[in-house]
Order: structure tokens, then sequence, then C-alpha cells
């Protein structure tokens, strides 16, 4: 099972960034009960903080474009000039079609709604296993 945790290992997490609190808590939900630790955040800067403060970094952040305060594409860009961020790949979650302005460090675009089967295969395509080392 995705993200299975056993005696050996450690539960994968990962961060889902919506303004959308239904949609949040509802991606969460699927995710937890996929064995996933499951971190939220309600928009681009709420996110960096989350990223900064965590004591593990995520296999994958889920990344809505359109949000107030910090949007997905200002995420992107201030996640590219960190070094330790960089690294952690973005799955971005829109309810537009994917255009044509290059979105810097995407591993994969999925249009919402979401199909869950779908979005698992693309997590277990995409997600790393980054660590805090600090």
């Amino acid at each position: 099972m995705p993200g299975h945790k056993d005696n050996q290992t450690q539960v994968e997490t990962i961060l889902v960034v919506d303004d959308d609190s239904l949609l949040r808590e509802s991606i969460s939900l699927f995710l937890d009960a996929n064995s996933y630790c499951v971190l939220e955040a309600e928009n681009g800067q709420a996110a960096l903080e989350v990223l900064k403060t965590a004591p593990r970094f995520p296999c994958l952040v889920m990344l809505d474009l359109l949000m107030p305060i910090l949007d997905g594409q200002q995420f992107l860009t201030q996640r590219a000039q960190d070094p330790v961020l960089r690294d952690i790949p973005v799955i971005v979650v829109s309810g537009n079609d994917k255009s044509d302005v290059p979105l810097e460090g995407v591993a994969a675009y999925l249009k919402k709604p979401i199909n869950p089967d779908h979005l698992i295969e693309i997590i277990d395509r995409h997600r790393s296993r980054v660590a805090r080392t600090d």
C-alpha cells in the first residue's frame, strides 16, 4: 500500500496547500486513509512556514495555484530559491487547465476534480524520500 508503515519505516508525509478548506480536508482524509501523514496549509506563505518548521520534510507537496496572500506560482518561485526546499517534488492541483506559463519545479499537473486512483499513482511516481537532517 502507498506510504504503508511497517515497523522498520516511517510514515511518509505530504503537504497539502489549498485555500479551499473543504477540498484540503477531503484530500487530507483520503491521503490519511492511504497511510500518509498529512500537513496542511491554506496558502503559499503558510506552506513555507510549515516547511521551515516541520520536524520532517514532506515527500511531496500538493499545491493549488490560485490562493490569497502567496499564490502557487509565488510559492514555487520562493521554493526554488531555497536550496533545502527546492528538491521536494510538487504536484500542482488546479481547477484550471494547464497554462502555457512554465511552472518551475513542478513534477505533475492535475486538474480538479481529482481522480483518487490517478492521484495515488502520481504520488507514487514523484514522491521523494527526503528527511530533515537538522
